[in-house]
């Protein structure tokens, strides 16, 4: 290489870094840039992923979720059940679709689906409860302080099989 191709290559390469180090934080700093510095830095940041804000403590995603089934027979004995696969992408999956539950107008449709699911993959259970729970991840100070997560339910629906149309 020319020593004038390496000097563009390092000078290519510290703009790039310099454009991904400046759009790294979760402040949205292109609101303070005039337009027409904005325009080029959203263009070559769509087209590179430089314009990506990593959001390391991730206020706006929401936190995990998750479904436990408790199945209850004729006789009144009960099962539990949990919606898990062999599969790690699969339960990926999963995971995601229990995350959707923070979404109050999705909630009856999703704990419906899954109770359905639940009562047709146990044909012997008359009812299923589903019990939602989310990840209560304390602050930084609650950790030192000694509190862990912990598995908080927030929901709780039931449906007979008598009650699937």
């Amino acid at each position: 290489m020319t020593p004038a191709a390496r000097k563009l290559a390092i000078g290519a390469a510290a703009i790039h870094l310099g454009i991904a180090a400046f759009f790294s934080t979760h402040w949205q700093v292109e609101q303070f840039l005039p337009a027409v510095v904005d325009r080029p830095l959203k263009l070559y940041g769509a087209y590179t992923g430089a314009q990506t804000h990593f959001n390391f403590f991730a206020p706006t995603v929401s936190t995990q979720a998750r479904a436990q089934f408790v199945l209850t027979r004729p006789d009144g004995s009960q099962a539990r059940d949990e919606l898990v696969t062999g599969n790690f992408e699969a339960n990926q999956r999963l995971a995601m679709m229990f995350t959707f539950y923070g979404v109050p107008e999705a909630r009856p449709f999703l704990a419906r689906a899954w109770a359905v699911h639940m009562l047709n993959r146990h044909p012997d259970a008359e009812s299923v409860e589903v019990r939602v729970e989310v990840l209560d991840i304390p602050t930084l100070a609650e950790i030192k302080a000694g509190k862990g997560s912990r598995w908080v339910e927030i929901d709780r629906t039931r449906l007979a099989r008598r009650e699937i149309s």
